[in-house]
């Protein structure tokens, strides 16, 4: 079965993806547009600043797929938790949950294959730079108040809030730095990203 997949560089098939679909350039261009929060902040705060924040707060060996944990939202777009509850009052919550979290783990397996890095999205403590950097995303771009669970999220806490702060006032610059930081983990080979697509002329599907 195709799934065709309209992009700037030609259609790609969405159930049978290539390593150039996934190439650092194509994820950084799209990803550094799509909003998080569904765009309801004062200013942009794409998934790359995401990315680029928990791979700040992980320890060095869980950074590379730090950087790539949410590269799904690439094609499937960013899905926000109350979205996903949302669809869950239109089916079966076990069939609309695990539809998603396949389709997430099945593109988290390409990306990771397609770049030679692990996927590390059941590790605990990604989970929790994960965690604390959503509830400081959200505290400094749209007041809410935290919650913390461990004796160390405070601390862990205090340091995602100045990363945002800092980068809130250079919102261009997330889609360089996320590219930087890829380019400094593939030099030290921990990571290696696939070539850029070829441009080619657009056909559209149908």
């Amino acid at each position: 079965m195709q799934i065709p997949f309209w992009t700037q560089n030609g259609t790609i098939d969405l159930a049978a993806l290539r390593p150039e679909d996934m190439s650092a350039e194509v994820l950084a261009d799209t990803l550094s547009k799509q909003a998080r929060f569904g765009g309801r902040t004062a200013v942009h705060w794409p998934v790359t600043s995401h990315l680029n924040l928990v791979a700040l707060l992980c320890p060095l060996n869980l950074r590379p797929w730090a950087l790539l944990h949410d590269a799904n939202a690439a094609f499937l777009g960013e899905i926000m938790s109350p979205a996903l509850e949302l669809l869950c009052l239109a089916g079966t919550r076990a069939a609309v949950e695990n539809a998603v979290k396949n389709a997430r783990g099945r593109l988290n397996r390409q990306i990771g294959a397609a770049w030679g890095v692990a996927v590390r999205s059941e590790s605990l403590t990604l989970l929790q730079a994960d965690r604390i950097a959503v509830q400081a995303e959200a505290h400094v771009l749209l007041g809410i108040t935290p919650v913390f669970i461990t004796p160390t999220d405070p601390e862990i806490f205090a340091e995602a809030v100045d990363f945002i702060r800092s980068e809130v006032s250079h919102p261009q610059a997330s889609r360089e730095i996320w590219l930087a930081a890829v380019d400094h983990h593939a030099r030290l080979g921990h990571m290696t990203p696939p070539a850029a697509p070829v441009p080619s002329s657009t056909v559209l599907a149908g």
